[in-house]
């Protein structure tokens, strides 16, 4: 079980992003340091303004004092510009690298991670939580090097001015120190809950938009209204809590520091130390102090920063620390037979969970078709899942070729396999790259064009825009959905791999399409092993074999005719669905 960092813990990770960029990060905290010192430069300037200047009248003093001022800004003036752009390029650089790290993690994730996780909150890490992140790797770093330094520096000028006067300042530190911790807490915790329910939010709202047809054909839009209307009040609370916080500490703090002021006041203008004090003295050391108060809020107010940005870096690197997929096979085929083998497969989701396939033991000959058929839940999905290793088995083989699958890179294996679902996905790319998708470089266009005749693609595509350079649009909603099942079928008929997954991939299509497709799907599978989940029976009848699962296990199969004549479960479902009652 894996335990909850501390900050320091996720901060050190975090700026493990930043320390790539030594050089940037190095040039932006040297400005910090000029600005910084620029700071104690001015305060220290006020001694010899007034000292020699206006008391003693130095005549090259005077000269030198407004010289001293403009160099003293001119440092500043560059100092600043170097601290600024430097951080502001280390910490998009941080968010560039970030993002990187956590999509290509992302790619590499089993599917069990997606069934729990939803889109909206990986979405939210994404965006959201990376740019908390970098805020708290730039900005809050800028301000804890530079304020922090100009602080050490003012107090240090404060010492040597007057130690005295020092003491009422060292003193009230531990206070302030002890209440930044406990304001650090309550940031942090604030932080967790604002991110928790901005994941929220963005999931309601991802259901909305994705379900938008069913929300307005139900009647929804009152209930998902409500709905978001619960979720972003709450997140509107949460953040109003760390608005009062924050609104509170920085008041308090300085309200301390005034204390303090008040203290100096009283204890330099009481008895002989008027005497002992110069005007300049004092009044460089209350500049320096003043000084402090500006350095001293963006500390307190950025600690608001950092501990999002820590809160933040929890959720990103929990997802980073999520195990990818095992690929613990060495073997590779260049290309497959294609026969396919199930041994005694049993799977469930988890160890306490029901068993989805039970005992299944099935041989798929190399360039045969199996079609399996039974009801919903019966295990036809789950058992094709485990082919391309979505899920591998709890107990038994599988095996192509005879090889066991574990034994098979994943890179490998999966470049045997060409899949079509009832669920279309199209890339926000052109047709052609659709459906020579996966294909890295230059594609072979004559290549593209023969499966998109093979799946009758071709008149549709060819009345687009650009042709087959048209961008398909997010998800392809440019395209009906039999077009959308065309295009994937011809993605699969481009692959050209030896074995094909088809789960339904006809039901789109009208009938003078499907029609058409069925007699391109069949040339196609001549010399292909074919596994095929169907739930309209119509579209399996000439398969090789047919496979009847019912509760995780297999309870008949043969031919169409073979299944009929038994007058079982096949015959049953086949008279459920064309409504041929006894």
């Amino acid at each position: 079980m894996s335990t909850r960092k501390t900050g320091w813990e996720t901060y050190q990770r975090l700026l493990g992003y930043t320390r790539r960029y030594w050089k940037a990060l190095l040039a932006a905290i040297v400005g910090m340091l000029l600005a910084a010192a620029t700071d104690v430069s001015f305060a220290a300037l006020m001694k010899p303004l007034l000292d020699g200047s206006f008391v003693e009248q130095d005549p090259q003093m005077i000269k030198l004092i407004p010289l001293a001022l403009l160099g003293v800004f001119l440092v500043r003036m560059v100092a600043e510009f170097i601290a600024k752009y430097g951080m502001s390029w280390v910490g998009r650089s941080v968010i560039r690298d970030i993002r990187h790290d956590l999509f290509q993690h992302i790619l590499h994730l089993p599917n069990r991670y997606f069934d729990r996780v939803s889109g909206g909150e990986i979405l939210a890490k994404l965006n959201f939580h990376v740019e908390q992140v970098s805020e708290a790797a730039s900005q809050a770093l800028t301000t804890l090097v530079r304020d922090t330094l100009t602080v050490v520096g003012l107090l240090i000028l404060m010492l040597y001015l007057s130690w005295q006067l020092a003491m009422f300042i060292i003193v009230l530190a531990p206070v302030i120190v002890v209440l930044i911790a406990i304001i650090s807490r309550s940031f942090r915790r604030y932080s967790r809950q604002i991110q928790a329910s901005m994941t929220q939010v963005s999931h309601v709202a991802e259901e909305a938009v994705n379900g938008q047809r069913v929300v307005k054909l139900y009647g929804g839009e009152a209930f998902e209204a409500q709905r978001f209307d619960e979720i972003n009040q709450r997140n509107f609370q949460r953040f109003m809590r760390m608005q009062a916080v924050n609104a509170l500490s920085s008041p308090l703090v300085q309200f301390i520091l005034a204390l303090a002021i008040a203290g100096l006041v009283a204890f330099s203008t009481s008895g002989d130390r008027l005497e002992s004090i110069t005007v300049g003295t004092f009044v460089a050391f209350i500049t320096a102090l003043a000084m402090t108060l500006s350095p001293v809020k963006r500390l307190i107010n950025v600690n608001a920063v950092l501990q999002k940005g820590i809160a933040a870096g929890e959720s990103l690197f929990a997802l980073l620390d999520e195990p990818v997929e095992s690929d613990q096979g060495t073997k590779t085929i260049q290309r497959a037979v294609g026969e396919v083998r199930f041994e005694q497969v049993w799977f469930r989701y988890s160890e306490d969970s029901d068993w989805v396939l039970r005992g299944v033991e099935l041989t798929v000959p190399a360039g045969k078709t199996v079609a399996l058929v039974g009801r919903s839940g019966s295990g036809k999905s789950t058992l094709l899942s485990l082919v391309p290793r979505f899920a591998d088995p709890s107990k038994g083989r599988v095996l192509l070729d005879g090889v066991d699958l574990r034994e098979l890179s994943r890179k490998s294996l999966r470049a045997q396999l060409a899949f079509v679902s009832q669920d279309i996905i199209l890339f926000n790319t052109s047709v052609a790259r659709n459906i020579a998708y996966g294909e890295a470089g230059d594609i072979d266009m004559q290549r593209v064009k023969d499966a998109a005749a093979a799946a009758y693609a071709t008149e549709f595509i060819e009345q687009l825009p650009q042709g087959f350079d048209t961008e398909v649009g997010e998800n392809g909603v440019m395209f009906s959905g039999g077009q959308r099942q065309r295009l994937a079928i011809a993605r699969a008929l481009y692959r050209n791999a030896p074995v094909l997954i088809l789960d339904e991939a006809t039901s789109a299509l009208d009938t003078e399409s499907e029609r058409y497709i069925q007699n391109a799907l069949a040339n196609l599978c001549r010399g292909r092993t074919t596994l095929v989940i169907a739930h309209r029976l119509s579209t399996i009848e000439h398969a090789d074999l047919i496979v009847v699962l019912d509760q995780g296990q297999i309870v008949e199969q043969g031919s169409h005719t073979e299944l009929l004549a038994r007058d079982g479960h096949y015959a049953a479902l086949y008279r459920l669905q064309y409504g041929e009652q006894n």
